[in-house]
């Protein structure tokens, strides 16, 4: 039975306890946590302050609701997307999803597709192009272990590929390849890269494609890469917040 800290707020004090029984395995994958009435019972404390606590247990990634009640213990650690390596080019090429994949030793299951399109407004500003200017755009669902863990839509100007071998990202010799070696492949050396992170809360349509309640949040971000003072892809992504640690390093001069 857990003891209420009289240092920590009530709900930091829940949280603590249960992430210390599932890290020593007192809690196994998929055990279901006690009922909302009787954690409020154990601790002595509103079912509201023992709901803010599941909540954040959730956006931590260790535990699932079902029904929108039932907690239990998920059986994945959360997945880590590490910045700092993810375009280097000592990689063997791997779009980064799947070294995330093999990182945390899960089963990856990836659908894609691609179009030819006109760049919408907010995209075409993003690339340096016009608006209706011709792109490729391929979108990407990604589940990992099972689970949906994000979406994407990533824009290419056809002014730059339109007619070379990585025109389609899915098609050709360099087919399924990260953007680094595809565009090193043509000539064109990606030299940096940019994002711009937000966390919110999902709207319907991005709650049910990720396979969340909609009090789940995500992050979205915003991702360009650069060759020289050329953006040559523009990608929106969105992460299920309780399936993802963010890992960033700055090199400081």
């Amino acid at each position: 039975m857990g003891e209420p800290d009289p240092q920590n707020p009530p709900f930091k004090a829940i949280v603590d306890d249960i992430q210390g029984k599932i890290k020593l395995g007192e809690l196994a994958t998929d055990a279901q946590l006690p009922s909302l009435q009787e954690l409020s019972e154990q601790w002595g404390c509103p079912s509201a302050t023992v709901r803010r606590a599941l909540i954040a247990l959730r956006s931590l990634g260790l535990i699932r609701f079902v029904n929108g009640q039932d907690a239990f213990v998920v059986k994945d650690p959360p997945l880590v997307r590490v910045h700092w390596d993810r375009f280097q080019r000592r990689h063997d090429g791997r779009p980064t999803y799947r070294q995330e994949s093999a990182r945390a030793g899960m089963e990856l299951h990836v659908e894609h597709e691609t179009e030819r399109a006109e760049a919408p407004a907010e995209v075409a500003e993003r690339l340096g192009i016009n608006e209706g200017d011709p792109v490729t755009e391929t979108s990407y669902a990604i589940s990992m272990g099972g689970e949906p863990v994000s979406f994407s839509v990533a824009w290419e100007p056809l002014s730059i590929t339109e007619g070379t071998a990585i025109e389609s990202p899915h098609d050709g010799p360099h087919s399924g390849k990260g953007i680094v070696p595809r565009f090193d492949a043509i000539g064109i050396r990606v030299d940096a890269e940019e994002e711009f992170l937000k966390v919110r809360m999902p709207l319907p349509h991005e709650a049910i494609r990720l396979g969340i309640e909609s009090d789940t949040p995500v992050v979205q971000i915003w991702q360009t890469f650069w060759a020289g003072d050329v953006p040559v892809e523009v990608a929106k992504i969105l992460y299920r917040a309780d399936r993802y640690e963010f890992q960033y390093r700055t090199e400081i001069g």
